[in-house]
């Protein structure tokens, strides 16, 4: 039996009709999500997945502070053919997280570190103020998944890179989905894991407020790789 199609699925393939027509037009800022919301009849959450489709397909991408605008296809390309994606949309399989954990190291790494040479004294307030929301958030699973991954996200916004953070919004349900599964292993697992949550952020953002690149590096990969460890070999030290 063919699945239906969701709400987002629809909205997805009407707004890259609308793309491809150049209703949008190249490098054009698309409406807000309230205008897209109200225009085609549908809900907030449903323009969100429908955009962020989009931009995993490569048709949009997002400007900080900015908005989503119409990427311009690549010279020669066929704009009827689907952009290259940056990952694959799904994480369907134990090799994949794995694979996942391996990616976030790598990347998340490397964002710390230029965090740390690049941020701003308004990057250092925003990344303070989310740990302590999250420290607060400890006791609703639901709140503290988000404050977590706003956290990561406002490391990434400190590089001032736009290719680290189209690389990141790119990532986002993905890293969504690992810091969920991780925190749940945490739960059932370990009696104090909101303090071995809480010890193992405070120490990247006090590198990070501190300006030592190496040391963010060091413990936002120390972080990641030890999340990888519970989840894969219970270790919860």
């Amino acid at each position: 039996m063919a699945r239906r199609p969701k709400l987002s699925d629809v909205l997805y393939a009407e707004v890259l009709d609308q793309i491809r027509s150049g209703e949008f037009e190249h490098d054009a800022k698309l409406p807000s999500e309230n205008e897209l919301s109200t225009r085609f009849g549908v809900s907030r959450p449903v323009v969100r997945d429908a955009l962020r489709r989009l931009r995993i397909d490569g048709y949009i991408h997002s400007r900080q502070g900015a908005g989503s605008f119409v990427t311009a296809p690549a010279a020669g390309a066929d704009e009827h053919e689907p952009a290259p994606r940056f990952l694959p949309t799904q994480i369907t399989s134990i090799s994949d997280v794995q694979k996942f954990y391996d990616y976030r190291i790598s990347l998340e790494g490397e964002a710390a570190y230029f965090a740390a040479t690049y941020r701003t004294e308004d990057d250092i307030r925003r990344i303070g103020a989310l740990l302590q929301s999250m420290k607060a958030q400890q006791a609703d699973a639901s709140g503290a998944i988000e404050e977590d991954l706003k956290f990561h996200f406002a490391i990434a916004q400190a590089t001032h890179n736009q290719f680290f953070l189209s690389v990141w919004d790119a990532s986002r349900s993905h890293i969504r989905f690992i810091i969920e599964m991780a925190r749940n292993f945490a739960v059932r697992h370990s009696r104090d894991h909101t303090t071995m949550i809480r010890s193992s952020h405070e120490p990247i953002f006090e590198c990070i407020r501190d300006g030592d690149a190496e040391g963010a590096r060091e413990k936002m990969r120390e972080h990641i790789s030890r999340s990888r460890e519970r989840v894969f070999f219970g270790k919860w030290t």
